[in-house]
């Protein structure tokens, strides 16, 4: 019976990281900005479209033109409703902060939200006045 239980353990936690790598391995690639909220406030049109996000394995990079606006690693956790990121960030305005957040990925779209602060998870996929909370959605850059 115990080695029964320890085996089920294992391999669900197989199946978790299966899971999670399932997701990583579909965000590689750029993905173009189509819209970006802070605090409640949209982003200018203008400022969203020169903005994009790179991923590479478990490293992001936020761009502005060719210019690099910040960087950082990223962890998922498709386990959860909605699924979940923690991403570092190890270069840009929030650098050293672990910041929250919830994801969704559908085909060639990429929706994100998070407490830039590192304090609290959202719980949906919307900002609010005089809070950290930062959202994003984004297309898919062909190659």
């Amino acid at each position: 019976m115990r080695k029964a239980l320890v085996l089920a353990a294992v391999v669900l936690l197989i199946a978790a990281d299966k899971d999670a790598k399932k997701d990583l391995d579909a965000i590689q690639g750029t993905w173009q900005y189509t819209a970006a909220e802070t605090g409640g406030k949209a982003a200018p049109e203008d400022d969203v479209k020169m903005l994009t996000l790179t991923f590479e394995g478990d490293k992001w990079t936020v761009r502005r033109g060719k210019d690099i606006v910040q960087t950082g690693t990223q962890k998922l956790d498709e386990s959860k409703t909605p699924k979940t990121v923690d991403a570092t960030a190890t270069e840009g305005p929030n650098k050293g902060t672990i910041m929250l957040g919830i994801y969704e990925l559908s085909g060639d779209t990429l929706k994100y939200c998070f407490d830039s602060s590192g304090k609290e998870r959202p719980k949906e996929f919307k900002t609010k006045a005089d809070t950290a909370l930062m959202m994003g959605t984004l297309k898919r850059v062909k190659q």
